[in-house]
């Protein structure tokens, strides 16, 4: 008859269940050389040394492989290619692997998978064209959605949050993909990037409120970064002053979804977007008059009221409850 494994867990339902005693609990932790309470592998989730190391060394080689291939790719013959991204998608994904779920460093872990996930694509690029099969625009989205693919399974598998960042390259790359394939002219771009990530901001409101604080967190990042530089590239071109009353109400409502929601993302994004609304202003009205760097001065000064502000009173309106 075989045996059959169990847990720390089981033990305590079991001693909780009055099924064994005290005693007995703590005699078979002995005999199993098992810990009652096992020390964390990894410190809690927070700004401490670890955490910035994890998250330092995972980013430096998501952007060490994103700037060899972006320097030397044109360089390398199609095998180089394969080889280097069949190597970075082997290495990251098979130690990644090997710490979150053998070893239990989840984070660690997690971090080297992200790396994979993003890898992943790059392997898809390279192995078409030795395939035979041409990249145009078309045959891009069919590479973009598996990695899209890839990353919603590993996202599902590891539960690590920052992979929803992946997720969201994916989506908009699709959509700016398709519409490269339709044709664009003039701001489209623009237009597209904006609204796009617009909506990653309102399902990372959707999942805020579904109660997915960690995977709604990276959705609202990207697309706060991604809004502001397409919205704002947009308010720079324009000329209209409607436009302009736009872009400062988005960043005002930011402010309020701030509020609403105890999330200082809206808040700095917002007050960002409010005092591009009033730079744009002072140099547009008064650029070359005397009262130019006196109003800009203000405005510096302004900001610093409002820091100050924030950490005498907004704190604890942010404090989580």
């Amino acid at each position: 008859m075989l045996k059959k494994d169990f847990t720390v867990e089981d033990l305590k339902r079991w001693r909780q269940k009055g099924l064994i005693s005290d005693d007995q609990f703590l005699a078979i932790l002995a005999e199993e050389g098992l810990e009652a309470e096992p020390e964390e592998k990894e410190k809690r989730a927070g700004l401490n040394p670890v955490t910035v190391a994890y998250y330092f060394g995972g980013l430096l080689a998501f952007f060490s492989l994103t700037f060899f291939v972006g320097i030397n790719w044109i360089d390398l013959t199609d095998g180089g290619r394969l080889a280097v991204a069949l190597l970075a998608l082997l290495v990251t994904g098979s130690l990644g692997a090997w710490l979150r779920f053998r070893q239990g460093y989840t984070t660690a872990g997690g971090l080297l998978l992200f790396v994979a996930t993003a890898a992943f694509p790059l392997f898809i690029f390279t192995l078409v064209p030795l395939l035979g099969f041409d990249i145009d625009p078309t045959s891009a989205i069919y590479i973009i959605l598996l990695g899209l693919a890839g990353a919603v399974v590993m996202l599902m598998l590891t539960r690590f949050s920052l992979i929803s960042l992946l997720v969201a390259a994916a989506v908009h790359a699709i959509v700016m993909d398709i519409a490269w394939i339709v044709g664009w002219d003039g701001d489209l771009p623009l237009i597209l990037t904006a609204a796009t990530c617009g909506g990653f901001i309102l399902l990372g409101i959707a999942l805020t409120l579904w109660g997915k604080k960690l995977y709604s967190f990276w959705f609202k990042l990207y697309g706060q970064v991604g809004l502001y530089i397409a919205f704002t590239a947009l308010f720079v071109q324009s000329e209209n002053p409607l436009f302009g009353l736009l872009f400062l109400l988005v960043y005002l409502i930011m402010i309020g979804f701030s509020l609403r929601f105890r999330e200082s993302i809206y808040l700095i994004f917002g007050a960002i977007g409010f005092y591009t609304y009033i730079i744009r202003l002072v140099f547009d009205t008064f650029e070359g008059t005397v009262y130019f760097p006196l109003l800009l001065g203000g405005t510096g000064i302004s900001i610093i009221v409002l820091a100050v502000l924030y950490q005498r009173y907004g704190r604890r309106r942010f404090r989580r409850p």
